[in-house]
């Protein structure tokens, strides 16, 4: 128990570390993209840490099967690299119990996996889902930046000031796009434009609508092309804000529920179920695979089967998502699925782990010989 609790401590250590720095670098390049939506008007600024957190299962589904790997690889590379591996050999510890000591971590790290893979991914995916066509589903003005142009659909609107619950606004500037009319016999495209010294938003108590009470302006409306504009001035307009009627619906695969995929012919259905059903078990065969990876000599450092060993990693994992393409298409069968690259990696692991037990016990045969 000593031992394995020192053996778990340190694979403990260098995969959490691992799984924080990857983390680290995935989140933060997606949370840039989206405040740069947000800085463009498309999304909220206080939906960002919402929408962040939904998708923080999904990140991790991914990230930490490869922390276990690099964890494996750098935590016994140090043990090899500073002789504890041969003391612990000279003791009787040798591949196998090593192998039993990793794989009884990978035991717990495979049960989050598959929770986060099979449940709570999709559902903060459907989550992530709702938020961002809610964000779609606004009106123009909700996701407006006071004294920035902001386009949504064929509308342009500009606001130089707004309060903080943006419902009153001053110095707006609407452009409402092009519309085709009927004019002397034929089609035309006409444009309107709006200016205002100040609008309300407000909601109809009858209908519910929601309008903007604009106050001294003006209105344009004509045609490209043509001198025939017209301008009217205002002191009290009602503009109409367009909402949306269609209900949010999942519509994203990944978003559905692990039960909804279950007894699908559909062969993208059957291809997502089957991925999620792959990442616990990837967990286990890439704990197999590093022990014997992590074996390094010590005058060559621990970083010399590094590069290698993470192409490898990322051989497994585009195989996957190749196969997972395979079934899409109706190329591989659902029955083969993806458990023939799983088959295939554990047999390459396998051989790899006895090659490593054969030259040791090669070793112990010659030390006793001598």
């Amino acid at each position: 128990m000593i031992i394995y609790n020192y053996l778990a401590r340190q694979l403990f250590a260098s995969t959490l570390g691992v799984a924080f720095v990857l983390s680290l670098i995935l989140i933060s390049g997606r949370f840039i993209k989206y405040m740069a939506e947000a800085a463009s008007g498309r999304i909220l600024g206080e939906v960002l840490f919402a929408v962040m957190a939904y998708r923080l299962p999904g990140f991790l589904e991914l990230i930490l099967p490869l922390s276990l790997f690099l964890g494996v690889l750098l935590a016994y590379g140090q043990l090899y690299l500073s002789n504890e591996i041969t003391v612990l050999n000279a003791c009787g510890i040798g591949q196998r119990q090593i192998l039993l000591f990793t794989l009884l971590p990978a035991l717990s790290l495979a049960l989050i996996v598959g929770v986060l893979s099979l449940y709570l991914a999709p559902l903060g995916n459907s989550r992530v889902e709702q938020i961002l066509s809610e964000q779609k589903s606004r009106t123009e003005f909700e996701t407006l930046t006071p004294g920035r142009f902001h386009s949504g659909g064929d509308m342009v609107v500009y606001a130089r000031s707004l309060s903080s619950d943006k419902t009153r606004m001053e110095k707006l500037f609407i452009y409402q796009g092009e519309k085709n009319k009927q004019l002397d016999g034929e089609v035309v495209t006409s444009q309107i434009l709006l200016t205002a010294e100040s609008g309300v938003r407000r909601a109809d108590p009858a209908s519910g609508e929601q309008y903007l009470e604009l106050r001294n302006g003006f209105r344009y409306e004509g045609s490209p092309g043509r001198h025939d504009y017209h301008k009217m001035a205002f002191e009290s307009y009602r503009y109409r804000l367009a909402t949306a009627s269609e209900p949010i619906e999942i519509r994203k695969l990944k978003s559905r529920s692990s039960l909804s995929l279950l007894g699908s012919n559909e062969l993208k259905e059957k291809a997502e179920l089957q991925w999620r059903l792959s990442m616990p078990v990837l967990v286990f065969i890439v704990a197999l695979l590093a022990i014997p990876l992590s074996k390094v000599n010590p005058r060559q450092g621990r970083f010399l089967k590094l590069i290698p060993s993470i192409v490898l990693y990322l051989s497994y994992v585009l195989l996957l998502v190749t196969s997972q393409k395979w079934i899409e298409k109706g190329e591989v069968s659902p029955a083969l699925g993806l458990w023939w690259v799983h088959g295939l990696f554990f047999l390459i692991a396998l051989s790899m782990f006895l090659w490593t037990q054969h030259q040791f016990s090669l070793r112990q045969l010659w030390v006793r010989g001598r």
